[in-house]
């Protein structure tokens, strides 16, 4: 019977952890995040140079693992995983990885042969 006890009381330990960790570890990214900065094929220039206020891109991360993504004007729902180093997007359809460093998140694809990567601030909480 002591050994159920035990079994049952780890059990609810380890659950109580895991949901308590959950948004403790989301808390750093959890807010509105906008494009601030463009790297292109190695030049880097502030996103307000590019002129593209037609264009935004942000993401907005909820403490929940749920999320907004804004890339090239267009809105998509979908969900995250964050682990301290990256953050792991699904959104419309699309699996991609940002990185993370240093309170800013990098989002990199090719566009015409070119690598680009957007670099991405925390606007708000």
């Amino acid at each position: 019977m002591k050994t159920k006890i035990a079994a049952l009381l780890l059990c609810m330990a380890m659950a109580f952890l895991i949901c308590g960790c959950s948004k403790e570890e989301n808390s750093e990214i959890v807010g509105h995040w906008e494009a601030t900065k463009v790297n292109i094929n190695g030049e880097t220039v502030s996103f307000a140079e590019l002129d593209a206020e037609d264009a935004e891109f942000s993401f907005d991360f909820r403490e929940d693992g749920s999320c907004r993504a804004v890339i090239a004007g267009i809105e998509n729902n979908g969900t995250y995983t964050f682990n301290h180093t990256a953050v792991d997007i699904s959104y419309g359809g699309k699996e991609e990885k940002l990185r993370y460093d240093d309170g800013v998140l990098t989002l990199t694809f090719y566009y015409n042969n070119e690598k680009t990567s957007y670099m991405f601030s925390k606007m708000e909480s």
